[in-house]
């Protein structure tokens, strides 16, 4: 498995040589907790999955436990995060100046249309990372979107306006990486179509998902343009079908999220353009 960061070959780290071994391998490891189970993983599991020798990773895991970074399960061979993985995501979120800017927005909108409300990023393997979500009243059903969870970018409103908003080409990326495959009979994954749904983005300023990441869940969500580097955030309008239907989606709720998109770029002085 490739060290976290390996892709990042612009990085002044990478190019210097300044990256530190021991580190990499620690955040493979918290990498592989991360996205592990409900009920953690095993040393092997760990070992598996990040491509450390078992008695490296049994190491790297001591020292995360004692920085209580990981923790052994109680009564278990199985390992998960640490408590002190929630102190840094919070403090992470507490300086996003954006975050709390779109919070206000964030609950106009709810109280608006009474539907889920989400604010999200993408991260460095162009996964959704969920920042803030604030929940219908409505009885939605399961939906997985948690804050702090990933979620694939391609199949997911907010996920596909972050895309569009990228000045490379995202989609050859995922390609790359293999991770352009079906969730439901609606996922857009060739490649082809993925651009041309990305370009239709570009022009219209919304993205929609129509059942494409989660059957039963629509989603409406626009950029938030002119911030630094491009859009690095989105904000979406989600909630279950038969209260979505297309004709809302695309009327209403998209003029909704472009224009609190905007309100929140211009809560933080950003231009009021999405930079391409």
């Amino acid at each position: 498995m490739p060290e976290p960061g390996s892709r990042r070959k612009s990085s002044a780290s990478s190019a210097e040589g300044y990256s530190v071994r021991a580190v990499m391998r620690a955040v493979q490891l918290l990498e592989a907790l991360r996205t592990s189970a409900d009920g953690g993983a095993t040393l092997q599991d760990l070992s598996d999955r990040s491509g450390l020798a078992k008695a490296s990773a049994y190491r790297i895991l001591r020292t995360l436990d004692e920085t209580g970074l990981a923790e052994r399960l109680p009564g278990s061979e199985r390992y998960r995060l640490g408590v002190r993985c929630l102190e840094f995501g919070q403090a992470y979120l507490e300086q996003i100046d954006f975050r709390m800017e779109a919070l206000p927005v964030l609950e106009r909108l709810r109280e608006e249309f009474n539907e889920t409300l989400h604010l999200a990023v993408l991260d460095d393997r162009l996964r959704v990372v969920y920042l803030e979500k604030l929940d219908s009243a409505h009885a939605v059903g399961l939906m997985m979107s948690r804050v702090g969870r990933t979620a694939p970018s391609y199949c997911t409103g907010v996920g596909k306006a972050l895309l569009a908003a990228r000045r490379d080409d995202p989609v050859a990326l995922l390609e790359e990486w293999g991770e352009l495959r079906r969730y439901t009979p609606s996922t857009i994954c060739e490649p082809a179509d993925l651009r041309a749904e990305l370009e239709r983005i570009r022009t219209s300023g919304y993205a929609l998902d129509l059942e494409e990441h989660e059957p039963g869940v629509r989603c409406v969500a626009a950029a938030i343009p002119g911030l630094p580097d491009g859009a690095p955030a989105a904000l979406s309008i989600a909630g279950p079908a038969q209260r979505m239907p297309e004709r809302l989606l695309r009327g209403r709720l998209a003029t909704a999220v472009r224009s609190a998109a905007s309100e929140v770029a211009g809560r933080i002085g950003a231009s009021p353009e999405v930079r391409r």
